[in-house]
């Protein structure tokens, strides 16, 4: 089995020392690991799914998903709703969009009222 940093490294045409910089370690470190001659501390893995846009199951190697897609599909619908939103506040004036944004500030001082 190839190693998993390597292959989404790799898919980005990144060298190590790209990636090391990206996530806050020496190119050495990322050989060592590609190699399998040292293991990752939990932060650089957690570094590492989050750059990649992968969850740290798929870096170990105990799944072949690369992404959670349950969360991926709730993300979508809720980012299509959301998406509706912007068009309806972009089709307001610029003084109907201010007053949409003192009623949204207003919601959630009322919000945050209720909490206490």
């Amino acid at each position: 089995m190839e190693n998993r940093i390597r292959e989404l490294r790799k898919s980005r045409g990144m060298n190590q020392d790209s990636l090391s910089g990206h996530v806050g370690v020496s190119q050495q470190t990322i050989s060592k690991i590609e190699r399998d001659i040292s293991t990752m501390s939990v932060e650089l893995l957690i570094g590492l799914a989050q750059y990649f846009n992968v969850t740290t199951d798929y870096i170990l190697g105990l799944t072949d998903e690369k992404r959670n897609l349950q969360l991926e599909n709730r993300m979508s619908r809720r980012l299509e709703d959301y998406y509706n939103l912007v068009v309806e506040y972009e089709e307001l004036d610029e003084h109907n969009q201010r007053v949409f944004r003192k009623i949204i500030s207003v919601l959630k001082g009322l919000q945050g009222n209720e909490e206490n």
